[in-house]
C-alpha cells in the first residue's frame, strides 16, 4: 500500500488511510519490489527525504526524521538511507539535520536507540546516543 500512494487517482486516499494506522512512509521512500517488513506496524514515521534499501525491517514506533525541527532545513542536509537488510528495533529513533546519515547494509539498530550518525555496514548499535556496540556475522 505504500507505493500506492503514488498514483495520482487513489493515492491520496491510500496514505490517509496508512496515516489513521500510525504509518507515515512517503511512496518515494520505496522503489517496487523492496520487500519492506513492518513489524508489529503502528507509529511508524519516516522523512520524505529517506531511501529505503531491500529486505529493511522496522518495529513498531520507529521515527526517521530531522533533529532540527524548529528552524529551516539545513542547506547541506541530504536525507536518510537505509541500505538492504537493515533492522530498526522497537522505538528507535535515526535523526540528522545536516548531509547525509546512512544506516549501512545489513546494520541493527537495537530498540529505544537513537542513532545521530552513520554507520558501517553489518554493525550493532544501541544506545541513546547509539554507539557500536557488535557486529552482525552474514
Amino acid at each position: 500500500m505504500i507505493l500506492a500512494q503514488k498514483k495520482p487517482a487513489i493515492g491520496p486516499i491510500i496514505r490517509q488511510l496508512l496515516k489513521f494506522r500510525g504509518i507515515d512512509i512517503p511512496g518515494q521512500a520505496l522503489q517496487p519490489g523492496t520487500g519492506l517488513v513492518l513489524r508489529h506496524s503502528g507509529n511508524v514515521v519516516v522523512h520524505v527525504k529517506t531511501r529505503i534499501g531491500k529486505n529493511v525491517m522496522l518495529h513498531q514506533g520507529v521515527t526517521i526524521g530531522r533533529s532540527d525541527i524548529w528552524r529551516e532545513s539545513d542547506p547541506s542536509f541530504e536525507g536518510f538511507v537505509l541500505e538492504d537488510g537493515v533492522i530498526l528495533g522497537a522505538n528507535a529513533v535515526v535523526t540528522s539535520g545536516k548531509g547525509l546519515l546512512t544506516v549501512g547494509e545489513g546494520t541493527v539498530i537495537g530498540a529505544n536507540s537513537v542513532l545521530t550518525r552513520s554507520t558501517g555496514r553489518h554493525e550493532i548499535w544501541a544506545g541513546a546516543p547509539a554507539k557500536k556496540i557488535g557486529e552482525r556475522s552474514g
